[in-house]
Formats: C-alpha cells, structure tokens, sequence
C-alpha cells in the first residue's frame, strides 16, 4: 500500500500494550525510502478508533493537503479498491460537488464480501436509526476506508474531541452540518472485496457501547439541526 504515489501515511497506534509499536517502528522504518512519506504516531493511551484517526490527521499541517482519509491497517481491503476510491475522489471530488468518497461493503453480485451477519445486521440499525428525522445518511457507515476533502469546514469539525469511539465519522457529518448550514455530500462507492479478519468481532460490551453512541450522535445531529436558521434548513426525504 505505501507504495501508492502521492499519499503521506501516518501508521497511529492507539495506546497497545504489546508489541505493536515496536512492529510498526520496524515496519515504517523499513518504509522510508526511495521518497515515500510513512510516519508513526504512537499514542499514549487507548483513546479508540476515532480519536486514533483525528490524532493522525492532526498531526500533520491540515493546509498542505487536498484530502485526507483513513484505512484500517488489518488487511480487510485489497489494493485495487484504495486506488479507485482515489481515482473516485478525483472524479466525484474535485470535479463535482461531493465533499467526501466512502467505501460501502455491499454483497453485490460478483463481488466478494466475506462479512459476519451479525455486523451487517448492526451495521443496518445504526444507518436506519441515523436517517431517521431527514438526515442523509450512507447505506454503510462503518466501512474502514474514507476520504475527506480536506476543507477548513472538516477541520473546524476536528476542533473537539469526539463523543464517540465506533461513530466518529456521523459525528464529522453531524458537525459539518452545523459548522456548513448543509449535509455532509458523500459518493458512496461498493468494494469489489473485503473481509472480515480474525479478532476485529464486536463483543456483548461493545454492542452496549454502540447503542450509547448511536444516541450521542442523534443528539449531535439534532442539535445541529436546531442550530440552523429555519430556511436553512435540509429538506427531508
């Protein structure tokens, strides 16, 4: 992956209390040369997923970039469909009125999408539940891979911590419809492949955590709503 051209990789490590810095040293190590830029931010604690991604991208200047993005490092996706999604950010980016390209893991016929029931089940009460008072939301809105246009709206989204560890990414598109006056434009765009990888399973405890998280968002996205001028407000579906 870090030999795709043009892409500035932060490794993060979110506070692991075994050998991974060391690994991921290693391997950034091993990566630096011939001009790639491959960093590591190691943190010092476990602060979750998304304040894992907001440290990473904030650890770079955010004005020296067109975008910025995050993939989860467990070797879910395949190469071939980070490049598209670049080739698709470019097209539905740059060259339209999108703001943002999200990875969908969709079964599509052809496809090959190994995903447990149970996290596609999950998956579908958090996009339902999230839609509901008019808000646009992706069909799914926890595929490990995205790309942001990296506008000074997205950062002033980044401004605060976030709320939620396993939501962060409807916590951006809550927060930059109350910074922006309009919904996060998001191009939604099938895998061709992914699957799921041994030890990345959503236990009983997480599951509660999720459900808490899902109401942290409605909340954010509600008051955001609020916020808005009455004519300015996002029509509903």
């Amino acid at each position: 992956m870090t030999a795709l051209p043009d892409i500035d990789w932060v490794f993060v490590d979110d506070g692991s209390a075994d050998a991974t810095p060391g690994k991921l040293a290693n391997f950034v190590s091993s990566q630096c040369e011939g001009g790639k830029s491959v960093s590591l931010l190691v943190l010092p604690t476990n602060v979750g997923k998304g304040e894992a991604v907001r440290a990473g991208w904030l650890s770079r200047s955010p004005r020296n970039y067109d975008a910025v993005g995050f993939l989860d490092a467990d070797g879910a996706f395949k190469r071939q469909d980070v490049e598209r999604i670049m080739a698709e950010f470019d097209a539905y980016v740059f060259n339209s009125t999108f703001d943002a390209v999200w990875s969908s893991r969709v079964a599509l016929s052809g496809r090959l999408i190994e995903r447990q029931t149970s996290r596609h089940y999950i998956g579908r009460v958090v996009a339902t539940f999230l839609s509901m008072g008019g808000n646009s939301i992706p069909y799914d809105t926890q595929s490990g891979l995205k790309l942001f246009a990296a506008t000074p709206s997205l950062w002033d989204s980044l401004e605060s911590p976030f709320d939620t560890r396993w939501l962060f990414e409807m916590e951006i598109a809550a927060r930059y419809l109350k910074t922006t006056g309009g919904e996060l434009a998001i191009w939604e765009m099938p895998l061709d492949y992914w699957r799921d990888i041994a030890g990345s399973k959503i236990g009983y405890g997480e599951s509660i955590r999720i459900m808490r998280e899902l109401i942290k968002v409605k909340s954010v996205q509600k008051n955001s709503r609020n916020s808005l001028p009455q004519d300015s407000q996002p029509d509903s579906p």
